[in-house]
């Protein structure tokens, strides 16, 4: 079973440490009887927007992908900066691209790596947990590392190597996919604790 990398794990990778890991495209045993794996023939398969997932290394996204067509409904969760922060246009992170179907656990700067998540893209604060209905079509995959010209960082800190452990969810325009994403109302969510953001904040 995929395993969640821990802050320990993803301090290793971050100073490089060689970690044996399992064939990053082996289908995830937590999706097994939850999923099915789509040929790229398949009618589904394009739904997937896989072109937008998979990007080159230092850029994000995936570093590889399976399109999966979900058989049964699966919660889904995704980090955002919660409801007060809005943009231009009045609208929150809520409903972006990039989910996860493990649950969030463990230390928020440890998610942040895990994931390879920087900062100015999401404050992580809160949690939304939705539900990724049967049919959905999605791109899975291993994360991609992420440089610091990508995060924006002059200095060079900010940066995130590629984790072949924690998989992360694409799911294209979920805005637009309300058949296959369904969410409830922002109040279910809750501000994470940044000690473990399983929990709400004390």
């Amino acid at each position: 079973m995929i395993r969640h990398i821990s802050w320990l794990g993803a301090s290793l990778l971050a100073l490089g440490t060689a970690c044996v890991q399992a064939d990053p495209l082996a289908f995830p045993a937590s999706l097994q009887g939850k999923a099915i794996e789509l040929a790229p023939n398949d009618p589904d398969y394009a739904r997937a927007a896989v072109e937008y997932a998979v990007k080159p290394a230092g850029q994000g996204g995936v570093s590889a992908a399976l399109v999966v067509k979900i058989t049964q409904d699966i919660p889904v969760y995704r980090m955002w900066n919660g409801p007060g922060d809005v943009n231009a246009q009045g609208n929150t992170n809520r409903l972006g691209g990039w989910w996860s179907y493990d649950a969030p656990h463990g230390p928020v700067d440890g998610y942040r790596v895990a994931y390879e998540i920087c900062r100015d893209w999401n404050k992580l604060k809160w949690v939304a947990t939705c539900t990724l209905k049967a049919g959905a079509v999605v791109a899975i995959g291993p994360g991609q590392s992420v440089s610091a010209q990508t995060c924006g960082d002059p200095t060079g800190a900010e940066q995130y190597p590629a984790n072949p452990v924690d998989w992360q969810t694409f799911v294209n325009k979920p805005w637009a996919r309300t058949s296959e994403l369904s969410c409830p109302p922002e109040s279910a969510d809750y501000q994470a604790d940044p000690l473990d953001i399983a929990k709400p904040k004390p």
